[in-house]
């Protein structure tokens, strides 16, 4: 009775000392006596940022210490929320932040004990004493715990404070709020747990230390089980319900599935970071949803390529690519390396500067040329050796093809075309025009070297893809990006990546550039994509040093992807390729490999000619003999046209007078001389070849001598007669190629003329 008496008098006291402690701090001395509830201390905490594909799927949650992602209590199951009600504070929405009835109780138990064994924490005094205070116990901190939680309770509503809890608190394997943890113990967004999954995490929370599924299972079930117990007695699910989820077994996954992660990853850190004007940590903590260009399924098949050793020529050869979308300017995959080693670690897609070699004509020389010369692609350019001042480039094996069309110097690949053009285009004009295209020079940039990739430092895979994409753009350019916007937590669109859509190159230049480049891939040193049915344009590049090649590129495009692929070691100390490794090698395998994945079937549609673009028929024989562009015309074999593009403005104004009906010689005269026959006549045309012929009395004819036409005036002595002989002449004229069918195209002969030959002048007769 004495004992049952003084339990009755500890319960009274320790409500007494309760309600004291509540009411003296809180409306005597004010909460101020200790400190007061600051939202933003649970509000602001850390919260992971999640990086997203193209298609709006999560890739990643980055994240510092606490990985956490918070969700609004209104996206989360009701099972979730009894759950943590059932098994935290059942009398959660009946208190004001303070459960009386529990303190009590747990009171009295420490009381029993000699110590404290026993809490009462509600979830508003839980959230209190993670979010401002420390975790000792002490008097002094259970009430300011009590009055800080009051004070929450008045300032927001259940639902609010239910919600930051959730979001709150640590459930084990390094997961901080309830979605990181549903996420990464199985897999499912917190809005998708199951009631057997909900019970489980809500009974991690009492210690877990124990109870986290990846450290003891089965004491995690147990605990589940309890929870379930919990939730039908107080009315939240049924026996039935409860039954049922106890008999599940969740599948973990913790430490089954890593984290997507890699080179991309890496540059959306780093540009997220830049152009938000804050530190990667602070990226990390900051609660940011990052939509990036990424198509995983692609990035995922490109990594596969670069772990095929087949599609290198060294086990210790390097590679990057980079994989843009022209018109967006988005990237949409990108390797900096064959291993991803560490995150933020050197990415050479980005991070190398190298000389471009030959990828580079296309944009410091060609393109000027067309933009600011008027230069056509069936311009002729001498190719021989050629000194620039000091400066001697030379084609590769030291051949030179003589008279060349712009369209043949850039399918070859040819050297010395290049510099010329850029000669010609001057080379500040040029840097300006390639700057546009996002290349960068060094201040030492400023020799005909650059022609042929000659830069002080060089280019990035990045920097030659941004300017390839503006010739697929049809001469606008867009910087390259890998993010498309960024909101915070809210949804709050922080950064949004708007494409200049900068205009660089006519797209009629564009365009007549790009079949050019299709050259390339259909004849030239790009050849090892001619077998892919779909329309690609592109571009080798090497650069060769004494004992090998250090740089191999490839630039591509299709209407729909720009490709760049650079292959080499990351410095010379550690190597070169072989001299088999060229940009038309194993960069164009890696490439053949990645078309066929991007047109599975086999087909691609082209590229949109511009209506100021027309196709014209070219004489051959203009442009190779006389270096001219000059159209054909109807007597032009169908083996001597060339089909060539070109704008209105550079349409070629002149038709070959070469494939005609040759004229008849002209100024014919016969003179009689000492016995012998002197004939003259003028050639008019040159591709005339004209023939002397003469018939006796008897009528026997016979051709004395032919002339081609390019000798011009011709005199002959016919020393062949016999004196008092009668003869008749003419000269007739064929042309010297065209033919119908087999026969010879002839012009109209001269009239005949006849002469006898005696010792002195005579008239000359007109035979009729």
């Amino acid at each position: 009775m004495k004992l049952r008496r003084s339990r009755i008098l500890l319960l009274v006291f320790a409500l007494a000392a309760v309600f004291f402690m509540l009411f003296f701090a809180v409306g005597i001395i004010g909460a101020d006596s200790w400190r007061n509830f600051d939202l933003q201390r649970i509000t602001g905490c850390d919260r992971s940022s999640v990086l997203y594909d193209d298609e709006g799927n999560e890739i990643v949650r980055l994240h510092g210490a606490e990985d956490r992602t918070w969700v609004s209590s209104d996206m989360l199951p009701k099972h979730l929320l009894h759950a943590f009600i059932s098994a935290e504070d059942a009398r959660f929405y009946e208190h004001e932040g303070v459960d009386i009835i529990r303190i009590a109780g747990a009171i009295i138990a420490d009381i029993k004990a000699g110590g404290y064994v026993q809490g009462a924490s509600t979830i508003s005094q839980q959230l209190i004493k993670l979010s401002h205070l420390s975790s000792e116990k002490t008097i002094s901190r259970k009430a300011e715990e009590a009055v800080l939680a009051y004070q929450m309770e008045r300032r927001c509503t259940k639902q609010d404070i239910l919600e930051m809890y959730l979001n709150y608190v640590y459930f084990g394997g390094g997961y901080y709020g309830v979605e990181a943890a549903a996420m990464g113990y199985f897999g499912v967004h917190a809005a998708e747990l199951s009631l057997s999954q909900s019970a489980m995490l809500a009974g991690i929370l009492k210690s877990p230390g124990s109870y986290a599924p990846h450290l003891d299972y089965e004491a995690s079930i147990s605990r589940r089980n309890t929870v379930l117990s919990l939730m039908n007695r107080y009315g939240y699910i049924s026996e039935d319900e409860m039954i049922q989820a106890s008999a599940e077994r969740p599948k973990i996954q913790h430490g089954q599935i890593e984290e997507y992660s890699g080179y991309y990853t890496d540059a959306v850190i780093r540009s997220a970071a830049e152009v938000l004007e804050i530190t990667v940590d602070e990226l990390l903590r900051g609660g940011y949803h990052v939509y990036s260009g990424l198509n995983t399924e692609l990035q995922l098949y490109c990594e596969e390529i670069f772990a095929d050793d087949s599609l290198f020529p060294t086990q210790e050869a390097e590679g990057a690519l980079i994989i843009q979308n022209p018109h967006t300017g988005l990237i949409v995959s990108m390797i900096g390396g064959r291993e991803h080693t560490g995150s933020m670690g050197f990415n050479r897609a980005i991070d190398i500067r190298r000389q471009p070699g030959s990828v580079i004509k296309p944009i410091i020389s060609y393109a000027p040329a067309f933009e600011y010369l008027g230069y056509t692609a069936a311009d002729m350019i001498l190719d021989e050796e050629t000194a620039f001042a000091e400066y001697t480039p030379s084609n590769f094996g030291s051949k030179y093809y003589g008279w060349v069309t712009m369209r043949e110097a850039v399918s070859k690949s040819l050297n010395v075309p290049a510099v010329k053009v850029l000669s010609e285009v001057g080379v500040n004009r040029a840097k300006g025009f390639a700057s546009a295209c996002g290349i960068e020079f060094d201040s030492k940039d400023n020799s005909l070297a650059l022609a042929l990739g000659g830069f002080t430092y060089g280019v990035s895979p990045l920097h030659i893809a941004g300017a390839y994409s503006c010739f697929a753009a049809g001469g606008e350019y867009n910087t390259p990006s890998v993010i498309r916007y960024i909101t915070d937590s809210e949804g709050e669109i922080l950064y949004e990546y708007n494409p200049e859509h900068k205009r660089v190159l006519s797209e009629e230049n564009a365009y007549i550039l790009t079949s050019m480049l299709k050259s390339v891939v259909s004849e030239g040193t790009g050849h090892r994509l001619n077998t892919l049915s779909i329309p690609i344009a592109g571009k080798t590049g090497t650069v060769g040093t004494a004992t090998g090649n250090r740089d191999a590129w490839m630039a591509s495009y299709t209407p729909e992807y720009t490709a760049v692929v650079w292959m080499g070691y990351d410095n010379d100390n550690l190597g070169t390729l072989p001299a088999q490794a060229t940009g038309g090698t194993y960069p164009a395998m890696i490439l053949y490999k990645l078309y066929s994945y991007l047109y599975p079937e086999g087909y691609g549609e082209d590229f949109n000619k511009p209506e100021g673009v027309s196709e014209y028929s070219l004489d051959a024989y203009s442009l190779k003999v006389l270096h001219k562009v000059a159209l054909a015309n109807v007597y032009t074999p169908e083996d001597s046209r060339i089909t060539e593009l070109f704008t209105l403005d550079t349409a070629p104004g002149t038709t070959t007078s070469y494939w005609a009906i040759p004229a008849t010689a002209q100024n014919f005269t016969l003179a009689e001389y000492g016995g012998n026959i002197r004939i003259s006549f003028d050639c008019p045309d040159d591709f005339g070849v004209y023939s002397l012929h003469r018939k006796d009395d008897r009528g026997k004819e016979r051709t004395l001598k032919t002339w081609n036409g390019t000798e011009g005036h011709i005199e002959f002595t016919d020393s062949s007669v016999t004196v008092g002989k009668t003869y008749s002449y003419y000269v007739s004229v064929h042309h010297e190629s065209m033919t119908i069918g087999e026969k010879k195209v002839y012009g109209l002969p001269t009239q005949e003329f006849s002469i006898l030959a005696e010792n002195k002048v005579i008239i000359i007769n007109l035979v009729e």
